[in-house]
C-alpha cells in the first residue's frame, strides 16, 4: 500500500483535510483525536533527529536512502531512528 504524501506545516490539520477530501475518513472525531495524540508525541517525546527522519519519511514521502544521503549517514541509522520514533509513538498511543 503506498504511503500518503502530505506536505504542510500543520501536520494534523492538513492530514485530516487530505483524508476528508479523498473520502477515506470513517470516524472523523476518532481520527482527529489520534492524530493530535501522535502530533503531540512527535513534538514532545522524539529527539530532533527522530522527528526529522519520521516526518521526512512519512509526511514528505522520501526514501530512507535519500534521507541518509542528505545527512551523510548510513541508511541503517535512519532506519533505526524511524523505528525508535515509531516505537515511542506507539507506546504513548496505546495509553489513549
Amino acid at each position: 500500500m503506498p504511503r500518503k504524501t502530505v506536505l504542510c506545516d500543520n501536520v494534523v490539520l492538513d492530514a485530516l483535510a487530505f483524508d476528508r477530501y479523498h473520502g477515506e475518513s470513517t470516524n472523523a472525531s476518532e481520527r482527529r483525536r489520534m492524530l493530535s495524540i501522535i502530533y503531540k508525541a512527535m513534538n514532545e517525546e522524539l529527539t530532533p533527529l527522530e522527528f526529522k527522519a519520521l516526518s521526512e519519511y512519512y509526511i514528505n514521502g522520501k526514501k530512507m536512502k535519500d534521507i541518509a544521503d542528505e545527512r551523510g549517514v548510513n541508511p541503517s541509522t535512519v532506519t533505526r531512528q524511524i523505528r525508535r520514533a515509531k516505537d515511542k509513538i506507539l507506546h504513548i498511543a496505546k495509553y489513549y
